[in-house]
């Protein structure tokens, strides 16, 4: 693996604080230098913004991450967005505007705002046994305890419903872990890419379940089930039920299951570490190379996307399902949406999630207090494993959104500091109750 040196200081950064009048272009790819105007907009400080930028430039210094893209957003206008860094070393290209990132599980509320449509439209009731609609996982077991040919399960003791597949409680898994259950999913042909898209769920049902469906959290494949969810409910394959109930409807046209040939210049590579720790472009990127259409559209982790794209999706999210005058969804859909589905016992719903529990297909904030970030109680988002992130706050009317492409998320935790670095910058007075 070619060890790749991050001398990027020439290109490093290029900064755009975009004045509250701003109205983006939705492939705009220039850079602007620190706007002049008031010190003060729409209640953020620019000056204390700007600490976003220095902070993200020492991840870059430092070699950890390639480039970095941060866009803030409040009451609708863009008040901060920042290029830094490298968007292909070895292609000698900064970071633009109009890159495109593998957003892996920032596929997730896409994924679940295309079902909700189907939701509104009296398709599926959230209680509903999934196996109605997917009969393949109507006879699945539960893992008790042993390994190999000793491992005994048990049968279900009530079916997994839909909501669990939203909330990650079914009981299926990712095979992450070195767990039992997990050493199962990372030997089946389902995890290696090596099944049809009609036998996947088949080999889904073979596995069985790491706990008793809506008992425990457990992040899995529950969304790619959604996404099958989707296609059986349409009649269409996820991506084009996608692209016509949300990506056409909100001109996210650099959004989608593949990126086309004629913007492949614009991916952004992708990095992680080598065994010395030095970061390097990787090999073998999970899912594949996204420049080709592929025969299963993963509902959990296979869209790429732009800044601009998702801050779209965001802010029809943050106001209430509707964004530049097309509706997606109901305002009390998105409110269900972002509300907490985990009973108390599991919340937190895992030992880095303090203070939060689970929306549909996103975390959501229960408890400030509790939090190791600042933030308001209600504010969600979730990430992407090549390090993609952002976040919704309906008491600020704010939206957060980080892009950089770093395999494994959280190795570099530059989100966490994107989130603190944002909230201190505020400083006008409380929003009213």
């Amino acid at each position: 693996m070619k060890k790749i040196l991050l001398v990027v200081a020439s290109l490093s950064l290029s900064s755009c604080v975009v004045s509250v009048n701003e109205s983006a272009s939705h492939n705009q790819a220039t850079s602007h230098s620190p706007s002049s105007i008031s010190d003060t907009a729409q209640g953020f400080s620019q000056q204390r913004l700007q600490r976003i930028d220095a902070k993200m430039q020492e991840y870059i210094d430092e070699g950890k991450l390639a480039g970095i893209m941060t866009l803030v957003s409040r009451n609708n206008k863009t008040v901060h967005v920042t290029t830094q860094g490298m968007q292909d070393i070895a292609a000698g290209k900064a970071m633009q505007r109009d890159a495109i990132f593998r957003i892996y599980s920032m596929t997730k509320p896409i994924t679940t705002v295309a079902a909700l449509t189907l939701w509104e439209q009296g398709k599926f009731h959230m209680n509903d046994p999934i196996w109605w609609y997917l009969p393949e996982l109507k006879e699945l077991k539960v893992y008790v305890r042993g390994s190999g040919d000793s491992m005994v399960l048990e049968d279900t003791k009530s079916p997994v419903r839909i909501i669990d597949l939203f909330t990650h409680t079914a009981g299926f898994s990712y095979g992450f872990t070195g767990s039992e259950v997990d050493k199962l999913y990372r030997a089946s042909p389902m995890m290696q890419g090596k099944t049809k898209p009609e036998e996947t769920l088949r080999e889904l049902a073979k596995l069985p379940l790491n706990h008793q469906p809506g008992t425990q959290w457990n992040y899995g494949v529950n969304t790619d089930v959604i996404g099958y969810l989707v296609e059986k409910l349409s009649g269409m394959k996820l991506g084009e039920y996608v692209k016509q109930s949300i990506l056409d409807p909100l001109d996210m046209q650099d959004t989608g299951f593949h990126v086309p040939a004629e913007k492949a210049h614009r991916l952004a590579a992708v990095y992680n570490s080598d065994k010395e720790g030095n970061t390097v472009e990787m090999q073998n990127v999970p899912l594949g190379d996204f420049l080709t259409d592929p025969a299963i559209h993963n509902g959990g982790g296979g869209m790429v996307s732009t800044i601009d794209d998702y801050l779209t999706f965001a802010r029809m999210l943050l106001n209430d399902g509707e964004v530049n005058g097309v509706r997606i969804l109901g305002r009390k859909t998105v409110e269900y949406m972002r509300a907490n589905h985990l009973p108390a016992n599991l919340v937190p719903f895992s030992s880095w999630a303090d203070g939060e529990g689970y929306g549909l297909a996103m975390s959501v904030t229960t408890d400030t207090g509790a939090l190791k970030f600042m933030g308001s109680e209600g504010n969600y988002g979730w990430g992407g494993m090549a390090s993609t992130y952002f976040r919704i706050d309906p008491v600020e009317n704010l939206i957060i959104i980080g892009m950089a492409q770093f395999i494994p998320s959280g190795t570099h935790r530059y989100a966490d500091d994107l989130r603190n670095l944002t909230y201190q910058a505020l400083v006008d007075e409380r929003p009213a109750k």
